[in-house]
């Protein structure tokens, strides 16, 4: 059986854990701007669902060009909200790094009917997407 902690041991306990973990997610994830300026999926507010896997392709090969490998995106759109988010998660070595965009997007073109569906029923919908390329 082992003796139980006293008090002072536990707190200097929670603070070295709560020390660590503060290092430890500020050392693994850092964002990137990626100007939505360049997504040829969207134009004042419209969102061309067709074109927008060649521009998350385009983060993906510009990350790699970077040296890093590339673990997937996540698609958000938010009908209430009117926005797009994009959160690409990559790794270098043994760190983790998310690149996110957003935009405003007032209408979408070109949309899966099922997708379309899901976003009426629930006014948003998310989606991973990992290519091979």
């Amino acid at each position: 059986m082992s003796e139980p902690e006293n008090i002072g041991d536990k707190v200097w306990k929670i603070f070295d854990t709560l020390k660590t973990a503060g290092e430890k997610i500020s050392q693994a994830w850092e964002e990137e701007v990626i100007e939505v300026d360049t997504f040829s999926s969207i134009q004042r507010g419209t969102l061309d669902f067709d074109l927008l896997e060649a521009d998350i392709k385009k983060i993906h090969r510009r990350i790699e060009q970077k040296g890093a490998s590339v673990l997937g995106s996540r698609l958000v759109l938010d009908e209430r909200k009117k926005m797009m988010e994009i959160k690409t998660y990559s790794q270098k070595g043994e760190k983790n790094f998310v690149n996110t965009v957003t935009a405003e997007v007032k209408r979408v073109t070109n949309i899966p009917a099922d997708i379309m569906a899901e976003m009426k029923s629930k006014g948003r919908i998310e989606l991973s997407l990992r290519f091979d390329d």
